[in-house]
């Protein structure tokens, strides 16, 4: 069985690598939406077209379902996609409710992308189970992207998650969700700044979770013993040059078996 994972770039890996790991027999195939990156400055009626023609993508590839790794294309057009598709599609939502529970301090930060921060689904789920939490709704116009350009893009995004992480001490707070998911990726360097009084709190393994769920409910049964002989195929819109710097961020890499540029 295969299934294919969207991201505008490298972001969406974070998740892959979660489902590759949960369920290591699965065949994968990642988009990197290069082309039309980044995900977090385009209107959304447009994002949305593009999103569709990438169902269409994943289709054409025979895949059993879609996963959409990235905050902003899942609360901008997730249910257009569903409508327009009998695959199921799994979306990413940001992990606000575990944080909601786990602050002590009743101090929770979110950082995403401004279209997130601007979403009514991120904005509802907050007030739906923030309780007593104070909540700091945080943005940047540029980690996402600049993640993408790693390892030449290290200085500015050490530069970026210092000034956020700052902010961040200066509110208090001791629970931070990465509602990006090209945000797990640098979590490091979140964790150098922070320190140990900040929890960090992504989305990965609730993903892989949902999206093993899914597939039971069409018939997948789950390999538990048998070894791995899953292939993950890496494609990007835009060209081949950052193939390399996409497939860097795959935990496992001796499963992947193919790197190609496609046309949307």
């Amino acid at each position: 069985m295969k299934i294919g994972v969207v991201d505008s770039g490298a972001g969406g890996l974070s998740i892959l690598n979660a489902v590759h790991k949960r369920i290591p027999s699965l065949d994968l195939i990642y988009l990197a939406d290069e082309a039309f990156a980044p995900y977090g400055n385009k209107h959304d009626d447009d994002l949305t077209a593009r999103l569709l023609s990438i169902v269409r993508f994943f289709e054409k590839e025979q895949v059993s379902a879609i996963v959409v790794a990235c905050n902003t294309a899942t609360v901008v057009a997730i249910d257009a996609m569903r409508n327009s598709t009998h695959l199921s599609i799994i979306g990413v939502e940001p992990a606000v409710k575990p944080a909601f529970l786990m602050s002590g301090a009743r101090h929770v930060a979110v950082l995403a992308t401004p279209v997130t921060v601007r979403s009514l689904r991120l904005n509802s789920l907050v007030e739906r189970w923030k309780s007593d939490c104070d909540v700091s709704l945080l943005s940047s116009d540029t980690l996402a992207f600049d993640i993408d350009g790693w390892p030449e893009s290290e200085d500015r995004v050490t530069q970026t998650v210092r000034e956020i992480s700052e902010q961040i001490q200066r509110k208090s707070v001791d629970t931070l969700v990465l509602a990006c998911t090209h945000y797990p990726l640098v979590s490091s360097i979140f964790k150098r700044y922070l320190g140990a009084r900040c929890n960090i709190i992504e989305p990965s393994e609730g993903v892989a979770e949902e999206v093993l769920r899914r597939l039971k409910a069409n018939g997948f049964c789950e390999q538990k013993d048998a070894k791995n002989t899953a292939s993950i195929v890496v494609c990007s819109s835009l060209s081949t040059q950052n193939l390399s710097q996409l497939t860097a961020w795959i935990d496992d890499q001796s499963a992947v078996t193919e790197k190609k540029c496609i046309a949307l």
